[in-house]
């Protein structure tokens, strides 16, 4: 293993590199489950090893009534710091948390204030 693992030459190559240039030229009973620890047990390895699977923090789902109907139950939110097009740089989205799981974007201007955003809801989705 030093020779094949852990030599200047081999660089550390990780499990499956490792077993494979083994199995090349050597064989054993459970060489790979031999591999393995030893390479779990290299704390070379384990310092400088890329972790690809990282937990994510699952979303939470906004719980919704069986019967709801739709746009019953909506989130509102501005997304802001956009370049001006025709006059807008901010759009307003509406979501359905209800049955649809729809969105709703409308293009509106940084100076909105909340009875204008009422406008819009009530034009555009009441």
């Amino acid at each position: 293993m030093q020779v094949w693992h852990d030599g200047p030459t081999a660089s550390h190559p990780g499990q499956d590199e490792t077993i494979r240039r083994i199995n090349r030229e050597y064989y054993w009973p459970s060489t790979c489950s031999w591999i393995q620890d030893y390479v779990k047990g290299c704390t070379i390895c384990q310092q400088n090893k890329n972790l690809t699977h990282r937990l994510k923090t699952p979303l939470f789902r906004i719980p919704a009534d069986p019967g709801a109907k739709p746009f019953s139950h909506i989130a509102m939110d501005l997304i802001t710091g956009l370049p001006n097009s025709k006059g807008y740089d901010v759009i307003l989205t509406i979501i359905d948390h209800g049955c649809s799981r729809g969105a709703i974007f409308l293009p509106c201007m940084s100076t909105i204030i909340g009875p204008q955003i009422t406008k819009l809801y009530l034009d555009h989705l009441y």
